[in-house]
């Protein structure tokens, strides 16, 4: 089944601009787009019942990963955003409630190559999540399927961790310019190391991008090269060697921030 809009006390789906106080321009339609790297690295686990040990996808205190801190930082500068995707779990909030300040969407798909991204499929979910929709496993479409629903303005595409296949990211980055008119950042993934397999691949894959990211600027798309990876350090990583920390998530955060702000969506002294 695909991913619905979700009111069972878990999530927030009566969302729609975000932004400091008082009257805003239309949102802009922000669609991160990526791995689990942005549906957020997993930081709270259940303390007992069911799911003992198990890694909490409901809303809660540690949710949200970095797309709650780049919320932070648009409502601090006054920007009104609407985050899109076809994902609404792992959310920031306390109990299994959304914060009303934090929008959950995203399209962060947990384990995903760049062709897994392209082509759609099912998405590793927590059982607790299957659990409350009574269902046995999350899909959703193919990528083209997903920007014609949810007609981004911004895409914030940081993929390739799982796989490091840079073919099939160049399509990906194509596709996106043949059936979006949205500006697209893309960024460098993340550094990673031993446990993770294939960590040393992360250097010449990341050298692989801006050949791709300079062919579409020349012809006549809006694409930004973001420098994740010289944000973002092994240091900043959890022990398993590929997802960030909470300090990794407030670098990255902080870093397409700088990038929406260097593009024109953030006023100029806007921290």
């Amino acid at each position: 089944m695909s991913f619905p809009r979700l009111i069972l006390g878990l999530f927030f789906a009566a969302h729609g601009a975000f932004a400091a106080s008082g009257p805003v321009a239309k949102p802009l339609r922000i669609l991160p787009l990526g791995d689990s790297i942005t549906r957020g690295s997993y930081l709270a686990q259940h303390a007992d019942g069911p799911y003992r040990g198990k890694a909490i996808g409901r809303a809660n205190p540690k949710g949200g990963g970095w797309r709650k801190m780049l919320q932070d930082h648009l409502r601090t500068a006054g920007v009104a955003y609407d985050f899109v995707g076809e994902l609404n779990y792992h959310a920031f909030g306390e109990a299994g409630m959304v914060d009303p300040a934090f929008d959950p969407d995203h399209h962060g798909l947990a384990g995903f190559s760049n062709r897994q991204i392209l082509q759609g499929g099912t998405v590793p979910t927590p059982a607790e999540i299957l659990a409350a929709l009574d269902t046995t496993r999350i899909t959703v479409p193919d990528l083209a399927t997903v920007l014609r629903r949810q007609q981004p303005d911004i895409i914030l595409l940081m993929s390739g961790a799982n796989g490091f296949d840079a073919p099939a990211r160049d399509e990906l980055i194509r596709q996106i310019g043949r059936l979006s008119p949205a500006h697209l950042f893309v960024a460098t993934i993340l550094p990673q190391q031993p446990p993770r397999a294939g960590w040393e691949q992360v250097v010449e894959y990341n050298a692989s991008l801006p050949a791709i990211v300079s062919a579409q600027q020349a012809a006549g798309h809006r694409v930004t090269l973001v420098e994740m990876n010289q944000a973002v350090g092994a240091d900043d990583l959890l022990p398993d060697g590929v997802h960030p920390g909470p300090e990794g998530m407030r670098k990255m955060a902080a870093t397409w921030f700088r990038a929406l702000r260097t593009a024109g969506y953030v006023q100029p002294d806007a921290r």
